[in-house]
């Protein structure tokens, strides 16, 4: 059964565990192919356009505002319904909440005929916090987190080597208490985006060098001639900030941290990487 892993990585967090994967599956003498779903990749149904039948789709997303991001989900639901495999979904989320973004991911593969076997949620370094003094769960995920990313690997290789691969109870990915729930459901990446807004640019400090239009996943950036952001693109990842050479779009990394450091302090989910069978 051939493997297929694909993500969406802002920061780079995710893409991390992809690679992780994709090297323990060599490990384990498997074919595996790697792919980066953000728009300097290609869309996930080009992706699996020619797969192996059946598959193992491992799909990798950061978590936003407690759901996966807005373009993976996009690219789920584009997806073709007569697929055949399985999926693992997995999450990498900055020791907040983890929220809705497996759930949501397991449901909507399982409508694609790709139901999960197994799936995880990763603690990483919070990608808004690059600047801060000391920024919310830096060095995650660390050795141990990719220790158990192996331990995933290995059950899912020896699911898919059985005589009778069961997909996993669903209802493990509703995990999270009553009181983080209702919180969780009043979040979206709409409403982040109405109250923080999108990055400006303060043009007195920008040169116009094109990093921020380079390093936006979602081809949200333009020059006009001077940075503009696609608002129904965005999804305030922040990389336009992080990669500009001038420090032209005002950020606040320890205000930042605090507010993040807050809202961490509210969630009663454990800051733990965890792996669902």
């Amino acid at each position: 059964m051939q493997h297929y892993i694909a993500y969406f990585s802002p920061a780079g967090t995710t893409r991390t565990v992809a690679e992780r994967i994709y090297m323990t599956l060599q490990k384990h003498h498997l074919e595996a192919k790697l792919h980066d779903l953000t728009v300097h990749g290609s869309p996930l149904a080009s992706f699996l356009q020619n797969l192996a039948s059946p598959c193992v789709l491992w799909l990798g997303s950061p978590v936003y505002c407690d759901h996966a991001l807005p373009p993976l989900m996009e690219q789920i639901a584009a997806l073709p319904e007569n697929l055949q495999g399985y999926s693992v979904p997995y999450v990498t989320w900055g020791g907040v909440c983890s929220g809705f973004a497996l759930q949501e991911m397991g449901e909507a593969l399982s409508q694609k005929c790709l139901p999960p076997l197994a799936a995880a949620k990763i603690v990483a370094e919070h990608s808004s916090t690059w600047d801060a003094p000391k920024p919310w769960e830096a060095g995650r995920p660390n050795p141990e987190d990719l220790i158990l990313i192996d331990k995933l690997v290995q059950y899912v290789v020896q699911s898919v080597q059985g005589e009778a691969s069961q997909p996993m109870d669903l209802r493990k990915l509703n995990y999270l208490s009553t009181a983080q729930q209702a919180d969780a459901a009043l979040k979206s990446l709409s409403k982040a985006k109405t109250a923080m807004g999108t990055p400006k640019a303060d043009v007195a400090r920008c040169i116009q060098c094109g990093d921020c239009v380079q390093a936006c996943p979602t081809g949200a950036m333009s020059l006009q001639p001077w940075p503009a952001v696609a608002e129904e693109l965005c999804i305030v990842c922040h990389q336009c900030v992080r990669n500009c050479p001038e420090t032209a779009f005002p950020h606040n990394g320890a205000l930042v941290a605090e507010r993040i450091a807050s809202m961490a302090a509210a969630s009663d989910e454990d800051k733990v990487t965890a792996l669902f069978y």
